[in-house]
């Protein structure tokens, strides 16, 4: 489906209500020569909702849409959409904080070394560059990663009988405070 080359395209946005400003991001999506393979919104419900709100009302047409928080009146909820053609499943994380969503996203194994290089680099740069509350959203295709939860420390990982490389990844996350182990 996708080559070595080419990256996951990324879209995030806060709407402070989307519902409302669904045309406007279908007019975004239309003026794009390649349109992103995922879209994260936060704060998709307003303020004052007075009433609930259904999955169906946010579809937009080539994506999956995957939400948190509908159908919860104390939090304003999320949604991630992924390009239909992408296989994407949700993760179950055990942890009481309502909002987060966790998605698996399937894509080519094949990334090159370098190429993980560079998304270590550009973590590194981020986390040191803006001293400001963070969120990324990528692939990172490291299956042998056994990720869990930790009450009051985040996700962590087993590290046994890692590659290298996955080896690199966890530490990378753990230098820049990602996730606590």
């Amino acid at each position: 489906m996708y080559n070595n080359s080419e990256y996951l395209n990324i879209l995030y946005t806060n709407a402070d209500g989307l519902l409302n400003k669904r045309h406007e991001l279908q007019i975004l999506l239309n003026s794009l020569n390649k349109r992103p393979h995922v879209i994260a919104v936060n704060e998709i419900k307003p303020k004052n909702m007075p009433q609930q709100v259904q999955l169906s009302e946010f579809n937009l047409d080539g994506y999956n849409v995957f939400s948190q928080g509908l159908d919860d009146p104390t939090t304003r909820g999320l949604i991630i959409y992924v390009a239909a053609d992408i296989n994407a499943t949700v993760v179950e994380i055990p942890s009481t904080f309502r909002e987060s969503l966790f998605l698996n996203v399937k894509r080519s194994p094949n990334s090159l070394i370098h190429n993980d290089e560079r998304l270590y680099d550009l973590i590194d740069y981020i986390e040191f560059s803006y001293k400001i509350p963070k969120i990324i959203v990528g692939d990172f295709n490291f299956s042998n990663i056994s990720w869990y939860h930790i009450q009051h420390f985040g996700a962590c990982a087993k590290c046994s009988g890692l590659s290298d490389n996955e080896l690199t990844f966890v530490n990378i996350l753990r230098k820049t405070l990602f996730f606590n182990m």
